[in-house]
């Protein structure tokens, strides 16, 4: 694994770090299970870590300029990636890892307008840092194209610049997002991972994705590990993929990233 660069200098994560909810670094317990996690090459280890911690959505600053949110006790399912696999690649490293959490939540500089929204925005990040690779492509899923404006619509603070927002939304949907539409076929299913990020698009015209996790799998069968909005906590599914896709009608499907270990 490459090892992620300073580029994003830590003068900006101590500068803000003064406005910012106060970051004391790594708990021990943790530092450990992410020290086990880079020996067994499984950055899942660290996503079952935290199984048990609460579902709390909307934590992320809704002001400008914006504040950085560090949490380790609980999460949407972003944020729960996010720090999955920020703390991965930190190997335990306390400013590492405040570093890294910033470079894939934000792009040029800390504010609301250079966030990372939208999913599309947040895994093309994740991408470019070299800390995953895409599984899906024009080759191998199907593709659809969208009008995304679902941020822009609903922002109504006057510090926001709109216009930047409607921007990426333009550039979102200037592009196909290509995407497998089930698990049936048996070069898909195979195709999938333990540790895989699983992200589950919208069927809304508006917005990209609904939901992201890992993929977990026990006895041959492929779950979620995720922060789930429906139950209010960090879990493995009850269903498997194929049945969380049939059950949730507001999913068109999935894209899946491998992380680089």
């Amino acid at each position: 694994m490459k090892k992620l660069g300073y580029t994003f200098i830590l003068v900006l994560v101590l500068g803000y770090f003064l406005k910012a909810q106060s970051f004391k670094g790594i708990p021990l317990k943790l530092k450990l299970a992410v020290e086990k996690s880079n020996s067994l090459k499984s950055p899942i280890l660290i996503g079952q870590y935290f199984i048990g911690a609460p579902y709390l959505a909307n934590r992320l600053s809704k002001s400008n300029p914006e504040k950085v949110y560090f949490s380790f006790t609980d999460f949407d399912c972003v944020t729960y990636v996010e720090n999955v696999l920020a703390l991965y690649n930190s190997k335990g490293n306390h400013i590492q890892f405040s570093e890294n959490l910033i470079k894939i939540r934000y792009n040029d500089s800390i504010s609301y307008e250079n966030r990372n929204h939208y999913l599309t925005s947040g895994l093309e990040k994740l991408v470019k840092l070299n800390i995953l690779t895409p599984i899906n492509n024009p080759f191998n899923s199907k593709y659809v194209l969208k009008n995304i404006d679902y941020l822009s619509k609903h922002v109504n603070n006057i510090k926001i610049d709109k216009s930047k927002l409607m921007n990426i939304e333009k550039s979102i949907s200037s592009r196909p997002i290509y995407y497998f539409d089930s698990m049936n076929d048996s070069d898909t299913y195979n195709l999938i991972q333990n540790g895989d990020v699983i992200a589950f698009l919208s069927t809304h015209n508006d917005l990209d994705f609904k939901h992201v996790g890992f993929v977990y799998i026990r006895n041959n069968k492929k779950y979620i590990l995720h922060a789930s909005q429906e139950k209010k906590v960090v879990c493995i599914s009850d269903v498997t993929i194929d049945q969380y896709l049939l059950k949730n009608k507001k999913i068109k499907g999935f894209q899946i990233y491998r992380p680089n270990i």
